[in-house]
């Protein structure tokens, strides 16, 4: 019986072997694919409104579409001076999420202030902001890949005055990807001195990120006349500053022609005076 039951070990041994193999080569096989989560950052920079010293913005929540669901990026509430964020961008969450096309991220403002040189004033928030604010992105994330998409609230388009007095919360928020994306810097000046609150908008004139003409986006110069214009795709801009004098409504304009912006970089146009 001894010599019968030594017989079949022998015989049923390799096929043993054979299983174990398959086994560990499959496990090394699912590990070997590598990561299959990417990590996405949400950051939000502003760009400022006339007259304004500060707004302060609540945000509960924000979230990334993916693969057609809603991920969570952070379910926190913070709260930010959006004026804080002219030139350097704040990072609003992180998260690792699944690999995939990603088509919207949103976000949840839940209260808002601001502040002029009248006070401080509420701002009214919509229902439908409340819901979620969501802006498109048009980016896929592979795996191990750290992708940051850039937020920024134009505060001068984004918080309404109504004719009753009222601040209403109507958010215009470019959305880029920030390596695929530039920004430009400079200063307003008027008779030598610093020139702030003029209204900053860049004009998309050549290349083929937008359509020739288009208006990307506004910015507002700061009490020492700079200017930061944030979330521009790379190609050739005009950069147009236009001051309005509170008193009188008299305006004065100048352009910066043929600033070219490239991706993941800044591009400074120097002084623009006014005329």
């Amino acid at each position: 019986m001894q010599n019968y039951v030594s017989r079949i070990t022998m015989a049923i041994a390799p096929a043993i072997m054979l299983f174990m193999m398959a086994v560990t080569l499959a496990g090394c096989g699912g590990s070997s694919g590598g990561s299959r989560t990417g990590t996405l950052s949400i950051a939000m920079s502003d760009g400022p409104g006339p007259g304004v010293t500060a707004v302060n913005v609540t945000i509960d929540r924000v979230e990334a579409h993916v693969n057609s669901a809603w991920i969570p990026i952070t379910t926190a509430p913070q709260t930010f001076n959006l004026l804080d964020l002219v030139k350097n961008e704040a990072i609003l969450g992180s998260a690792n999420l699944p690999t995939g096309h990603y088509t919207q991220v949103r976000f949840f403002p839940s209260a808002a202030t601001l502040t002029n040189g009248t006070g401080v004033h509420t701002v009214t928030i919509p229902s439908a902001v409340r819901t979620g604010v969501k802006v498109n992105v048009d980016y896929t994330i592979g795996p191990d890949q750290v992708t940051t998409v850039l937020l920024d609230f134009n505060v001068e388009k984004s918080i309404v005055l109504l004719g009753s007095g009222e601040f209403v919360m109507k958010p215009v928020v470019p959305a880029v990807v920030k390596v695929l994306s530039g920004t430009v810097t400079g200063s307003v000046t008027s008779g030598g001195s610093p020139r702030p609150d003029a209204i900053i908008t860049a004009t998309y004139t050549s290349g083929s990120s937008y359509a020739i003409g288009t208006e990307v986006n506004t910015s507002t110069s700061l009490a020492d006349g700079t200017f930061k214009v944030w979330a521009l795709l790379p190609g050739t801009y005009t950069i147009t500053a236009i001051y309005t004098d509170p008193v009188t409504s008299a305006t004065t304009s100048a352009t910066a022609t043929g600033v070219v912006v490239s991706a993941n970089s800044n591009t400074d146009v120097g002084a623009i005076p006014l005329l």
